[in-house]
């Protein structure tokens, strides 16, 4: 997802660091937003229950990911697009390529990746430890701005609260688990194209990152949308019908799995 918003000033900023109850609230809103991707990434994790990932390499794949944020981040500032074109056409494009640059990099020739479900595992991953700064960024940022300018002298409010809350639902809750569904309609493609002769590779993952975008897209269009129910209701339907498709790639993909698998030991 792509918002805009201005630098906070300097001296809003200064005020800010000398309350008392800013940096336990910071904590605290930090603690907030990584708890949705912690149960994601746990989640992500454990698809594969039979033959699981290495910890390492897992963590490897979500550093990556995550540090793959701030060259994406700069492309959405440094391009000079109108803001609506940047949120469905420049960031959906970057960001996908990103994450997928980082798996392909990072998980995709190692020895454990040894099966079409594991696609889908590192690129979940990758897209997890992507919006990880993201979701923190935004949420800080958020308090930040609306505690310099709302509440100079005092605790947090509760309208401060409020706005908190409400891009906690929106980054945490939806754009974070987004990222991971996003990525894993070309994570099911990359899964399944190492196993298939060279030459079908290419157009296979292609259209699997094809689909990553458009999602991507759709969503970023919804959440720009004015209109309440669009924007709302939308992105959870979309969510929601995300969630279906990728749980329907999971048990294609360990179905060929278990068939290559007894292909191999037969």
């Amino acid at each position: 997802m792509y918002y805009q918003d201005d630098p906070i000033p300097v001296a809003m900023m200064v005020n800010l660091a000398a309350h008392p109850n800013l940096w336990p609230v910071l904590v605290g809103i930090i603690a907030l937003a990584l708890a949705p991707l912690a149960f994601f990434l746990w989640f992500a994790y454990t698809r594969d229950k039979l033959n699981p990932e290495p910890h390492g390499l897992v963590f490897r794949v979500f550093l990556l990911g995550l540090l793959a944020f701030i060259p994406a981040f700069l492309c959405r500032q440094l391009v000079p697009l109108p803001y609506w074109l940047t949120a469905i056409l420049l960031v959906p494009v970057v960001d996908e390529l990103a994450k997928f640059a980082v798996v392909k990099a990072a998980a995709y020739r190692h020895r454990e990746f040894d099966e079409p479900v594991d696609g889908i595992i590192f690129a979940a991953v990758a897209g997890l430890g992507f919006a990880t700064l993201e979701v923190v960024g935004s949420m800080v940022q958020a308090y930040l701005r609306i505690g310099a300018v709302g509440v100079p002298d005092q605790a947090l409010g509760t309208s401060t609260w409020l706005s908190v809350l409400g891009l906690f639902a929106l980054k945490a809750l939806l754009l974070a688990p987004g990222q991971a569904l996003w990525s894993s309609l070309w994570g099911y493609t990359l899964g399944r194209a190492k196993f298939i002769p060279p030459n079908q590779r290419p157009r296979l993952v292609s259209r699997g990152l094809l689909a990553a975008m458009f999602a991507h897209a759709t969503f970023n269009a919804l959440a720009i949308e004015p209109n309440w129910w669009l924007n709302r209701v939308g992105l959870v339907l979309v969510i929601a019908l995300l969630w279906l498709v990728v749980r329907r790639c999971l048990s294609y993909a360990l179905a060929i799995g278990d068939q290559l698998g007894k292909a191999g030991a037969a």
